[in-house]
């Protein structure tokens, strides 16, 4: 048997590799793990919208020698069945050049460590004229010509820090192609990139957790987005659970978040809009703190009005990459069949919580102490609503009538019971549009004054009656 050892070509490999499906802002984090696995406690990302365009990644971490660098540049410069530090966010040793390539042409890596600096350039341009994996390397005299004054002040700051590493991407074509206006879709992409960084960082960007980074986009540092609002006083987290896979411990945790009317403008901002309360609904995955998919019921269940106010948080190790298929962006898995039933129950569970909420307008539990206005009752195998006839407002207030009035209003309740118009609340439900939510306490007030006046009860007994119907429990104090 013959061995020959067939070495890709260079050119043809890195154009293909620029196609793995990567979008601007996944492009971008994919640095910035590197960066966090790294140690950094301060990342800026330095850009420019216009000619010549660029995007700069600077951080404090440990840097790389010129070796360790050299390595760094090669594709699959890591084993993927390498066991990998706990913070390691990193995944096949490709992101550096598959995330920066997939942007621009050229990607180039300044890093300095034990007090030298030392550079590295990835140039499709200049591999296709090589005709091979050239590597360019510079010196520091040349890096200073190039980018001192091309990104003020950055080198300048990775002087400053005692280790550190810079990247930076140029000669935009993938990211703007067919741009007719390229400046005002630069600016576009760094406004979803940030919007998505404050979301999948949340843990590393709040300023109160163990390890916090500071994230800043030209000088404007990113606000940690909370997708379970676990501030709100509204948010009811629900019993954290555990689920043992191969010796590792997946973490997961229930939070249903709070009925729409107890939402403030700046909550909804965190969310991301009204929307995405709906469209974001699901299971939300953890790999080592970072975000990595969200807004997925991974087929346990599926996305509808009842569901949307829960979000179930899963922790995995890196360790479990294998079993999850995490992919090379980091941006998608896949349930791992041996948890699925466990999951699915802890799913189930949080759903019920989340139905409850709908059900009974943002109570946290149902009380059976409360008198219901509308029972839902059920008859031949159907479900439908019906006034509470057995309150005692509703019967002090018919006694009050005459026979004849008494029939007419009983029509005009049946009237009313008939003609609930379910699919129009349920479209307006599902846009969240509509006054489903409002504050009802001044109404409830008026209407709490005007029937404590039925005259066929007691006036005590008949306030101690109403303040025992939801309605008035919930806008009353």
């Amino acid at each position: 048997m013959n061995v020959q050892v067939v070495e890709p070509r260079a050119d043809i490999l890195v154009e293909s590799t620029r196609s793995i499906g990567y979008t601007f802002e996944s492009a971008l984090a994919d640095i910035i793990d590197n960066s966090i696995g790294n140690g950094a406690t301060h990342i800026d990302v330095r850009f420019s919208s216009i000619d010549p365009r660029y995007i700069a990644i600077l951080d404090d971490a440990c840097g790389m020698t010129p070796d360790e660098l050299i390595i760094a540049m090669r594709y699959g410069s890591r084993n993927v069945n390498d066991q990998r530090a706990e913070s390691d966010l990193g995944r096949f040793g490709l992101g550096l050049k598959t995330a920066s390539l997939s942007q621009c042409r050229k990607l180039t890596v300044i890093s300095k460590k034990n007090n030298v600096i030392s550079a590295a350039s990835w140039d499709l341009d200049f591999i296709i004229e090589q005709q091979g994996w050239s590597l360019k390397v510079y010196d520091y005299d040349e890096i200073v010509n190039q980018y001192n004054k091309a990104i003020p002040g950055i080198l300048d700051q990775l002087n400053s820090y005692e280790s550190g590493t810079i990247v930076i991407w140029e000669d935009f074509d993938k990211m703007l192609e067919g741009a007719t206006e390229p400046d005002t879709l630069f600016d576009e992409k760094i406004s979803i990139a940030r919007s998505h960084l404050e979301l999948i960082y949340h843990n590393f960007l709040d300023k109160t957790s163990k390890n916090p980074i500071e994230l800043r986009f030209n000088y404007l540092p990113l606000v940690a987005k909370d997708p379970f609002l676990t501030r709100h006083p509204g948010t009811q987290p629900l019993p954290e659970e555990q689920i043992n896979l191969e010796g590792n411990n997946i973490r997961v945790k229930p939070y249903i978040l709070p009925y729409l009317n107890k939402l403030s403008p700046e909550d909804i901002n965190l969310l991301g809009s009204l929307d995405a309360l709906r469209n974001k609904q699901g299971i939300y995955v953890y790999r080592n703190n970072r975000l990595i998919i969200w807004g997925t019921w991974f087929r346990l269940d599926t996305k509808n009005e009842l569901n949307k106010l829960a979000r179930i948080r899963v922790d995995i190790p890196n360790s479990l990459d294998h079993i999850w298929d995490i992919d090379i962006k980091k941006s998608t898995a896949s349930l791992p069949n041996s948890i699925k039933q466990n999951l699915k129950f802890i799913v189930k569970r949080a759903i019920g919580s989340s139905e409850r909420v709908y059900t009974y307008q943002g109570n946290k539990l149902i009380n059976d102490e409360y008198d219901h206005v509308w029972e839902l009752r059920e008859k031949n195998a159907e479900t439908f609503f019906e006034i509470n006839k057995k309150l005692l407002v509703y019967k002090a207030f018919l006694e009050s009538l005459s026979t004849e009035q008494a029939k007419q209003f009983k029509a005009l309740i049946r009237l009313m019971e008939v003609t609930v118009p379910f699919k129009a609340a349920y479209t307006m439900l599902a846009k969240n549009e509509g006054t489903f939510d409002k504050d009802y306490s001044d109404e409830a007030s008026k209407l709490l004054h005007v029937l404590s006046n039925i005259n066929t009860m007691n006036q005590k007994e008949l306030i101690e009656t109403l303040e025992k119907i939801d309605f008035f429990v919930n806008n009353t104090k």
